[in-house]
């Protein structure tokens, strides 16, 4: 293993667990730790509208450390660069919520959408009011006219800020999130980067950039954004950098131009590895470019609030506020990431949150997810029987744990490289449960291996591979064998599920390259032998796959890579050809 900068852990694994147990006791009392890896609030006021955040760990501070007086109320955290698995979500909600609603503010990820939606189905199912606002700041992911398509990246500090002030006198959840929805809006960041940082597991750089070139647009983890320019000065950079965000403002129409009288809020966040002096350097400049434009400054954030581990570089954040939004920034807030005095403006008193009946709110949240039955499948009368099918999905596990290094390097060469990273971290967990049960049927080997993967990937793998298993425990009630008609059923099953909660179709470079073909063979051989079928589906994944290398990448952090991704396969695809190479091997051994 390579060992890009080293960093001082025990297990790389466990830091995600390890940096949110510490946090806890940074807060001194304040915080709690809720379930897997949520950190809440003590004093949240009964009747109080809820603010709960969330992301990937290796952000820090942001976003677990953005709970405080004023702020957030509570935040579920991922690991490494992964959205936080529904479960966690779940349990944060129910330790958040005062009976008033809970609305959810994170950045617009494939990943985090997913299992923060199914966290919310989850809490809705509990009784919990659940509203979600996206944000999406990056001017460089996606034009005005698609926004809705940006990623999330460092304007997240002013807008959870002025949101967490919203939240102490919001009356309703409606309240919170139009002033959420308003800031979201009138904030508009691009960031920039000189070197990547690296993934504490593997000690890989995130992306590579050429010596003596600064990536314009890049993300958080290092997704590429409008293209590479020179190394260039301080003072020249931030005039490039504030150049595209004010003519952001201009094209977009749903916002008016930022023009002379305009107050913002003014944020350059270091990445990781940029200095402090680097940032001062560039605010000397940013001062005389909005004062020659007389766009007033009404406050000024700098710090590395929003990192990417050791990565060298900075991000210019805009937010427009009027007087409601400036009243909400001049509250005091105080939290591990960021705390400030009251100011500008001086704040009146808030109201109190409005009592409501309380309800009972679960805790923790045990057992397999469940899921409904689909009772109208014809089923197969011969096949594997149930400690064949388990000992095929145990093989299985083995087989996408010893295929981590090859995982992580397809998505490193069009992401963030960590998919190897969870597709092991959720099958060794799935390995454990199916190891130490005993099941009664199909049904709940599938159930209980999908919940498995649900509650410890994170990211949108989670959600993605969780479902292809939890597709069977909604189409094998009763089923004696897993013959020819379960594999049709779960591949038919889990690919309706996943491009319904994903959005992805054939042709957009993602694991559905692989499982589409797959499942259109299982039916086309739904009444042959086992062993036709899924070697006719396994055949039809592998040519996905290599199909995918074809394909430009329109989803997921890969998409802003646009012609690059030609040549390569998708990471997901690679891992459902394999999922189904390994039940072919063992099917037909």
């Amino acid at each position: 293993m390579s060992n890009f900068n080293p960093k001082l852990l025990n297990d790389p694994l466990a830091a995600a667990d390890e940096l949110l147990e510490g946090l806890v006791e940074a807060y001194n009392g304040q915080c709690y730790k809720v379930g897997r890896r949520s950190i809440v609030k003590n004093d949240i006021p009964e009747g109080k509208v809820a603010l709960l955040v969330g992301g990937g760990a290796g952000h820090e501070p942001i976003y677990h450390a953005m709970v405080g007086k004023n702020m957030a109320d509570g935040a579920a955290c991922g690991d490494i660069f992964a959205a936080p698995a529904p479960n966690i979500v779940h349990e944060a909600t129910n330790a958040v919520d005062r009976g008033n609603g809970v609305l959810y503010l994170y950045g617009n990820y494939a990943g985090d959408v997913m299992n923060f939606d199914v966290g919310a189905e989850l809490s809705e199912a509990d009784g919990a009011n659940v509203r979600t606002v996206l944000i999406a700041d990056d001017v460089c992911s996606a034009p005005p006219e698609r926004k809705q398509d940006r990623r999330g990246i460092a304007g997240l500090v002013p807008i959870v800020k002025i949101a967490g002030a919203a939240s102490q006198t919001a009356s309703s959840l409606d309240e919170l999130a139009a002033v959420a929805e308003k800031t979201c809006l009138q904030t508009r960041s691009v960031g920039v980067a000189m070197a990547p940082g690296s993934i504490p597991a593997t000690g890989k750089a995130t992306f590579e950039l050429e010596q003596g070139k600064i990536g314009l647009g890049m993300g958080i983890h290092g997704e590429a954004g409008v293209g590479e320019i020179d190394m260039t000065t301080a003072d020249e950079l931030t005039v490039k950098v504030l150049d595209l965000i004010l003519e952001d403002y201009e094209k977009d129409t749903d916002v008016d131009a930022l023009k002379s009288g305009d107050e913002i809020i003014f944020y350059i966040n270091s990445l990781g590895a940029t200095t402090m002096m680097e940032c001062l350097v560039c605010m000397r400049k940013a001062k005389e470019y909005f004062e020659a434009k007389g766009i007033e400054i009404f406050d000024v954030v700098i710090g590395p609030y929003v990192t990417c581990q050791e990565m060298a570089g900075i991000s210019f954040s805009v937010t427009r506020v009027d007087e409601e939004l400036k009243q909400y920034w001049s509250m005091p807030c105080e939290s591990f990431c960021y705390s400030k005095m009251e100011g500008p403006l001086k704040v009146s008193k808030p109201k109190a949150a409005i009592p409501v009946p309380s309800r009972t709110r679960v805790q923790k949240v045990t057992g397999p997810i469940t899921t409904k039955l689909d009772p109208s499948l014809t089923q197969s009368s011969e096949g594997l029987t149930l400690e064949e099918a388990q000992e095929m999905v145990l093989e299985i596990a083995d087989t996408i744990i010893k295929a981590e290094p090859i995982l992580s390097q397809a998505d490193r060469d069009l992401g963030d490289g960590d998919h190897g990273l969870g597709m092991a971290r959720g099958f060794t967990a799935l390995k454990n449960e199916v190891e130490e049960h005993t099941f009664a049927n199909l049904r709940d080997l599938y159930q209980t291996a999908g919940s498995a993967l649900l509650s410890t990937m994170g990211g949108a793998s989670g959600v993605v591979f969780g479902s292809l298993f939890l597709a069977g425990g909604k189409t094998m009630a009763g089923a004696e064998y897993f013959g020819s008609h379960e594999l049709s059923h779960l591949l038919n099953r889990s690919l309706k599920d996943v491009m319904n909660r994903g959005g992805a179709k054939p042709g957009d470079k993602t694991m559905i390259d692989a499982l589409h073909p797959a499942a259109e063979a299982a039916k086309e051989n739904i009444d042959k032998p086992l062993s036709e079928a899924i070697h006719a589906a396994a055949l039809a994944a592998e040519a996905g796959k290599e199909a995918s290398k074809d394909m430009i990448a329109t989803m997921g952090r890969a998409k802003t890579l646009g012609e690059k991704t030609l040549g390569l396969p998708d990471a997901g695809a690679i891992s459902v050809s394999l999922i189904l190479k390994t039940m072919d091997l063992y099917i037909n051994k």
